[in-house]
Parts: C-alpha cells; sequence; structure tokens
C-alpha cells in the first residue's frame, strides 16, 4: 500500500491544558499531518483520521514539573534508594528527557512517578483526591516513549510498573496498572483477571527490549471497560475489565516497583493524552495520534 502526506483537519487544541506553545499559542483550529493510505491502482488518496482533543503533553524539555499535579515526580519518595529527574544523556525528541533510577532495595515499594490529575478534561496543579475526572465515551489514547536499563530478569515477585490509571479521584477503585512482572518482558497489566476481567494477547506479542527506545500507545475507555496495548505499532494486548467509575480521574507513569528492585535505570520522553472524539474500531491497529505519527486507521 502506498502512503503519503496530507493536511487531515483534527478538533482545536487551543484550549488544552499543557499542550505544547506551538499549539496553545492558536486559538483556532489546527491542521495536522497524517499518514494516509492510496489504495493499490488508484490515484485518490482517502484519509480515514479520527477527531481526537489533546489533554495533556510532556516532552520534558521544560526543565521543571508545571505541568504535573504536584508539580514534582516523586523524587523525595524511598530516601536514597532511588532518585529522578531531567537528563541529556539521552532523548527521543529534543535535547533531554527524564530518568529514574533505583540504587538498591527498599521494605516497601520504589514509587518515583509522576502523577496527573483530572478535573473533567482539565488536569489539576495540586491533589485534590475528591471531585470527577474525564469522561471518556469514545476512549482515551495514550502514547509515551520509554528506555530501560536493567541488568536482571523480572519475576519471583520483581516488577516494575509503568502506566497507572483510576476511575475514582480518591482511589477507592482497584487500580489498573501495565509494567514487567516475568522474564518474558511482555508488558503486562495487572488488577484486572483477579478482579473479573480478561487479558489476551496477540500472537506474538513483542517482549520490551533493553536499552533502546520504544514507543508505548495505550487505550483505555472506562465506559465499555476496554484496554489495548501497542509497542512500537505490533499490537500486545486486548483486555476487558469493570470498575464503578465511567471516567477516568488518577494518571502516572515512572519507576514504580518492588522493594527489590536494586538496579533500575528508566528515561522517558513525550507523553501525551488525546480523548478520542469518535469510535476507533480495528484494535489490531496502533492509534498513534501523535505529530508526526499516522492517526488513520
Amino acid at each position: 500500500m502506498n502512503k503519503t502526506k496530507k493536511l487531515v483537519f483534527i478538533a482545536s487544541l487551543a484550549t488544552v491544558a499543557g499542550v505544547p506553545s506551538a499549539a496553545a499559542a492558536d486559538s483556532g483550529p489546527r491542521w495536522i499531518p497524517f499518514v494516509v493510505s492510496a489504495h493499490p491502482g488508484s490515484s485518490a488518496v482517502q484519509a480515514e483520521c479520527t477527531a481526537a482533543q489533546l489533554l495533556f503533553f510532556d516532552d520534558f524539555e521544560g526543565g521543571e514539573y508545571s505541568q504535573w499535579t504536584s508539580a514534582d515526580y516523586g523524587d523525595g519518595w524511598g530516601n536514597a534508594c532511588q532518585n529522578n529527574g531531567f537528563s541529556t544523556e539521552t532523548a527521543y525528541s529534543g535535547a533531554q528527557s527524564h530518568r529514574s533510577e533505583i540504587v538498591c532495595q527498599l521494605h516497601e515499594s520504589h514509587r518515583g512517578y509522576g502523577g496527573v490529575q483530572f478535573d473533567g478534561d482539565t488536569p489539576l496543579e495540586a491533589y485534590t483526591n475528591v471531585g470527577n475526572g474525564t469522561e471518556a465515551p469514545f476512549g482515551i489514547v495514550n502514547t509515551f516513549w520509554i528506555n530501560l536499563e536493567a541488568p536482571y530478569d523480572f519475576g519471583d515477585g520483581r516488577w516494575l510498573s509503568l502506566w497507572t490509571t483510576n476511575g475514582d479521584c480518591g482511589w477507592n477503585e482497584r487500580v489498573i496498572t501495565l509494567g514487567l512482572e516475568d522474564a518474558s518482558r511482555r508488558i503486562t497489566p495487572a488488577h484486572i483477571v483477579d478482579s473479573g476481567g480478561t487479558v489476551t494477547y496477540s500472537e506474538d506479542a513483542p517482549s520490551l527490549p533493553l536499552g533502546q527506545w520504544v514507543r508505548v500507545t495505550v487505550y483505555v475507555n472506562y465506559h465499555r471497560g476496554e484496554l489495548h496495548v501497542w509497542q512500537d505499532g505490533a499490537s500486545v494486548l486486548h483486555a476487558t475489565f469493570s470498575r464503578p467509575s465511567t471516567d477516568i480521574c488518577q494518571w502516572h507513569w515512572g519507576a514504580y516497583a518492588s522493594g527489590n528492585n536494586d538496579d533500575v535505570v528508566l528515561y522517558e520522553d513525550d507523553k501525551s493524552i488525546w480523548k478520542l472524539e469518535e469510535e476507533w474500531t480495528d484494535f489490531d491497529v496502533e492509534p498513534w495520534l501523535d505529530p508526526p505519527g499516522a492517526a488513520c486507521r
């Protein structure tokens, strides 16, 4: 299938908190280049792209946490066994990324991560742990880039959680997490099967490579109870779950890990949260909405 570039209209990004300055500067609609496909034997280009609203974005180039709820990344947790901050050692885009390190074991879980609480579609400056989050009947897409270094296998009680959501602002529901928990290094959800849900891995689901940048895209829909995950465009898993809430209030990413970890370095870059404004129907295809990613189905 031939591919070309075309400008495709999506929802305005101007009123969204946490977007890049270039997007925030324009109060009108925005045009973003997406990859679109031409049918073989035809000269016509058919654009089938999804309307979405950008709710949050950080590429860590600003060197501060003003877009994050509580304006920090949990560096104070865990005494001297962990630390995190900005790094110019490697980056997916720009000049710097975010780096978290675990250097010794801890009697409790390592919790060096950044979080965002939403009030509707708006990220909050400080945690309230009350209220309502984002209602997204068509689902939310979160894409983030990670680069992981660890000299040992996960498993036998050693795990690393990379992503967490909660529908209840006060943390009164079971969280949903994604991380590594065995030697396969395959991204694995937690708190789904043991709460009545299902997890189905795609055929040839990839493991997470070490020492290189990897794109992870997550589709989550609390209205329909669905979770889908892709790694560098390849489908990893499809899951179903049930929670009392239909909104998503709390998010966090980073080095949340079991206390028996003592040698982990995690780089993170380019985190985005998109609220879909129409159905995404083909879950074999990654809904990568970030420019210049392909938003077309």
